[in-house]
C-alpha cells in the first residue's frame, strides 16, 4: 500500500472544486438545522429538530449512492458495501444549544477565510460530514475493502447518548468503530464517570437556603447561601455579602472547569461552606463540604487511586442544593477503570458516615481500554503520525465520549491537537464554535488511510 499517493489522492479529492461546493452546501443544510435534543414528539424520541438533522444526513447518505436505515429517529446509518464484517464511524447531529454572544448566526454556516462557524461545525455534524466525504471518497476510487464501512449518526450524545443505548439493542455493534468527536491523535482509554447524590440531612436553622453549581460534570464557579439571623458578617477575599429576603445573600466565587479537569478550577461550594463554617455556625455537614470539595482526588470519600495508564481518579463536588429539610450534594467522578466498580458505593458510603450523610448512587458510566499495541490502534495511529508528519502517541482522558457507548469503539479526532492546529476558532459548545477546512483536510486523510489500513492488516493477516 502507497501511503503518500493514498495521502495525495484523498487531498485531492477534497479539495476539488465540485466536492469542495457540495460539502459546503451539506454542511450548511445540516447546521442550519437546531438540533437540540427536546421532549419526544410522536415518533420523534429527542424533538422533532434531532429528526430533522437525521433525515437530512440520511438523504445525503441515499443521494451518494449509500445503503441507509433509520432505526426509530434514535440513530440512523449510512453503508458502503456488503461484508458481514462491520467498521464503523460513529458521530451525532444533536447539538447543544447555541447561548447568546455569537458575532455570527449560530444556525448559519458562515464560511470566513479558512473557516468554518455554526453550531454543530466542530460537534460534531462537521465530522460525521468528513466521514460520509470518506466514503464517497472510497467508492469513488472502487477500493475492494474486507468490510463495509458503515457511518452511525446519532441524535442524543448531548444529552445521555440513549440513542447508542438503543442501536445496541436492535443492532450488533461493528468489528470495529472509531468517533470523529475528540481529537487526534487515537485515545486508547476513557475513566468511568460516576454521579453520587450524598445527603447531608438538614442544615442548621440560619441557613435558609443554599445553591452551587448549575451542572453535573464541571466545577462550579458560584455558590450562594442565604443566612437569616445576623446583621452583619465579615468580609472575605471571594466572598460578596448582600442583605436581601429578610438576610444576607452570601455569595463565594471561584473558577469552573470541565470536570475532567478538575485541577485548573477553583471549587466555589468549598469556599462557600468554608466560610459558612468559619463565620456562621459549625456543623459535620460543613465540615464534609469543605474538605470533599476543596480536593479533587476523592481523599474525603476514600476512593482515590491513581495508574500508569489513567493517571489519577478526579473527584468533583459539583452541585448543592437545600430543600429545607435535606442539603443534597452532586460528585462527578472520572474513575479508572475496573479499580473499584464493584464496592465503590460501599467504600464511600463508609467514609461519609462519620459525617452522618447518606449516598446515592446515580450512574456509573463504564470507560475502556485497548492496548496501545493492539494493531487496530496502530494502524490508527500510525495513520495519524503519516498525514501529521509527526510521531503520534494513543492517549486516554478523563472525559466521556460515543466511544464508552458502543463495543469496541474508540475516540480519534477529528480535531487536530493544539500543537498541531491554531486556536483561533470557537471551540465546542462554545459560541462562535468553528472548525477550519484545513483541518478538516488532514482529518479526512487521515481517515481515509486508517480505513485503508485497517484493510491492508485484514488482508496481510497482521489484524484478525
Amino acid at each position: 500500500m502507497d501511503k503518500k499517493q493514498i495521502i495525495s489522492d484523498a487531498k485531492a479529492f477534497f479539495d476539488r472544486a465540485d466536492i469542495k461546493a457540495e460539502f459546503e452546501r451539506d454542511l450548511a443544510r445540516l447546521i442550519e438545522i437546531d438540533s437540540v435534543v427536546s421532549d419526544a414528539d410522536g415518533i420523534y424520541p429527542y424533538g422533532k429538530k434531532p429528526a430533522m438533522a437525521l433525515d437530512a444526513a440520511l438523504d445525503m447518505g441515499k443521494a451518494y449512492g449509500f445503503d441507509t436505515h433509520n432505526y426509530e429517529y434514535h440513530c440512523g446509518t449510512i453503508a458502503y458495501g456488503d461484508k458481514t464484517r462491520e467498521v464503523g464511524i460513529v458521530g451525532h447531529l444533536d447539538v447543544v444549544p447555541c447561548g447568546n454572544g455569537w458575532s455570527y448566526p449560530p444556525y448559519k454556516l458562515t464560511v470566513d477565510g479558512d473557516k468554518y462557524i455554526g453550531r454543530g461545525t466542530e460537534d460534531d455534524k462537521g465530522p460525521v460530514l468528513i466521514g460520509l466525504y470518506v466514503m464517497r471518497f472510497l467508492k469513488e476510487q472502487g477500493y475492494d475493502l474486507p468490510f463495509t464501512v458503515k457511518l452511525i449518526a446519532g441524535s442524543d450524545e448531548e444529552v445521555g447518548s440513549s440513542d447508542l443505548a438503543y442501536f445496541s439493542k436492535v443492532a450488533q455493534a461493528p468489528w470495529f468503530s472509531f468517533t470523529p468527536d475528540s481529537e487526534f491523535p487515537v485515545c486508547i482509554g476513557e475513566k468511568n464517570i460516576i454521579a453520587l447524590k450524598i445527603d447531608l440531612g438538614k442544615l442548621p436553622e440560619c441557613i435558609a437556603d443554599i445553591n452551587g453549581g448549575v451542572v453535573s460534570n464541571a466545577v462550579p464557579d458560584v455558590a450562594t447561601a442565604l443566612v437569616k439571623g445576623y446583621d452583619s458578617l465579615p468580609e472575605c477575599d471571594g466572598i460578596t455579602l448582600e442583605h436581601k429576603d429578610g438576610g444576607i445573600l452570601v455569595t463565594a466565587s471561584g473558577k469552573g472547569a470541565h470536570a475532567a479537569m478538575p485541577e485548573t478550577g477553583i471549587n466555589a461550594i468549598a469556599k462557600l461552606a468554608s466560610y459558612l463554617g468559619k463565620n456562621v455556625c459549625s456543623c459535620k455537614a460543613f465540615d464534609f463540604i469543605s474538605t470533599a470539595a476543596s480536593e479533587y482526588l476523592g481523599n474525603t470519600l476514600d476512593i482515590a487511586a491513581t495508574d500508569t495508564d489513567f493517571g489519577y481518579l478526579t473527584c468533583v463536588g459539583s452541585m448543592i442544593r437545600y430543600d429545607g429539610a435535606s442539603a443534597v450534594m452532586t460528585f462527578n467522578i472520572r474513575a479508572i477503570p475496573g479499580v473499584g466498580e464493584d464496592s465503590f458505593e460501599d467504600t464511600v458510603a463508609k467514609a461519609v458516615s462519620k459525617y452522618d450523610a447518606k449516598v446515592t448512587l446515580v450512574r456509573m458510566s463504564k470507560g475502556y481500554h485497548f492496548s496501545p499495541t493492539d494493531a487496530k490502534i496502530l494502524a490508527l495511529n500510525g495513520a495519524c503520525s503519516e498525514v501529521l508528519g509527526v510521531e503520534c502517541k494513543p492517549y486516554t482522558m478523563g472525559g466521556g465520549t460515543y466511544a464508552k457507548e458502543l463495543k469496541n469503539c474508540v475516540a480519534f479526532g477529528a480535531v487536530l491537537p493544539n500543537q498541531y492546529s491554531d486556536s483561533d476558532v470557537g471551540g465546542a459548545h462554545q459560541r462562535d464554535e468553528a472548525i477550519k477546512r484545513s483541518d478538516m483536510a488532514k482529518a479526512f486523510a487521515i481517515y481515509a488511510l486508517s480505513i485503508l489500513s485497517l484493510a491492508e492488516g485484514l488482508n496481510d493477516g497482521t489484524i484478525s
